[in-house]
């Protein structure tokens, strides 16, 4: 059993529909398309053991085969589960409007996130009609904690214990990643105590930089994310990030509560 899904003493767990999670789990941004051999590297889990959930997750239309067998995608299936999910998440919903203000306001997408082990992963997104971004995020995308603007926004809106657990673990799962960019990552909570925002212009991507707010929830809440990422060009004046990181504080807010409930809720 792979590592994200070892059974606790006394309850009892299903391992196959575990591993079969694990399976979908490996299929993001830049991993549309994976062999079982990929899978197996990704999980930890025998190559045979993948092939035969990889077929089983094939036959219930949750992955889809290459013409010649050698490589599988998300189905249908999984996608109408995903976006399922989406639809009772009533914090992605009152996000929108504001999301599509600050994308339209700094000419590039606009997104909520939340963390997903070492990586962000996005819940809600839009762009700009006029936004000319190099990389496809999309709703259901993941980023590296480490190196992202959103990763470095959630990583500031952590209490000094929380956050070095969280480094902790994005160190244990990818260490060259983690010693390229650690500097980096902890400049940008400074600067969040300072400004009450992060930037990060040219790390995730070169020619695109981000403007990014965390949004807590309180003590034990799940934090969330709010960026802004546009061409590097769009947001070179600093008084223009700025202006951009008082409107997605606006936005915090708006949401704080919101998002706060929801919490407890669940």
């Amino acid at each position: 059993m792979s590592e994200g899904t070892k059974e606790p003493k006394g309850q009892p767990l299903v391992t196959g529909l575990l591993r079969g999670l694990e399976v979908l789990r490996c299929f993001d941004l830049g991993h549309e398309r994976l062999g079982s051999s990929d899978i197996a590297r990704m999980t930890g889990l025998p190559q045979p053991t993948v092939w035969r959930l990889c077929k089983t997750l094939e036959h219930g239309g949750y992955l889809i085969a290459d013409r010649d067998g050698s490589r599988f995608r998300p189905g249908l299936s999984i996608l109408t589960l995903g976006y399922a999910a989406l639809d009772t998440l009533e914090l992605a919903e009152l996000a929108r409007p504001l999301l599509q203000d600050v994308a339209t306001r700094f000419h590039g997408g606009a997104s909520l996130s939340t963390r997903e082990r070492t990586s962000m992963l996005y819940l809600q997104r839009y762009e700009a009609p006029n936004a000319v971004l190099n990389v496809n995020v999309r709703v259901g995308s993941e980023v590296p904690i480490m190196n992202s603007g959103t990763g470095w926004a959630y990583l500031a809106g952590l209490d000094d214990a929380a956050r070095a657990q969280a480094l902790h673990e994005c160190q244990a799962a990818n260490g060259a990643l983690y010693k390229k960019h650690e500097k980096g990552a902890l400049k940008a909570v400074a600067e969040y105590r300072k400004l009450g925002f992060i930037t990060n212009i040219d790390v995730f991507f070169p020619g695109l930089s981000t403007v990014a707010v965390p949004l807590p929830t309180g003590p034990g809440g799940t934090p969330y994310v709010l960026n802004c990422t546009s061409p590097s060009a769009a947001l070179a004046d600093p008084e223009v990030r700025h202006e951009a990181g008082l409107a997605l504080m606006h936005a915090v807010e708006q949401l704080r509560r919101a998002a706060a409930r929801l919490d407890a809720a669940g």
